[in-house]
């Protein structure tokens, strides 16, 4: 019996979400506001950040 170098793909889905605070006349303005870069997107490394990823598809082939 011999070895055989064989690869292994995986694709993830990530999603990451905030829930953040804008004062606005109402629910549709405070969506415009953030959809139009009026106000801004908390950093990346903010904590409140909730990241979750989900396996879409794994595929083995020939190295």
């Amino acid at each position: 019996m011999s070895t055989h170098r064989i690869r292994i793909i995986q694709v993830f889905k990530t999603m990451r979400s905030i829930e953040i605070d804008v004062e606005a006349e109402n629910e549709d303005q405070a969506l415009e506001e953030v959809s139009s870069g009026a106000v801004d997107t908390p950093e990346f490394d903010d904590p409140r950040w909730l990241t979750g990823w989900d396996l879409q598809n794994e595929e083995v082939e020939r190295a």
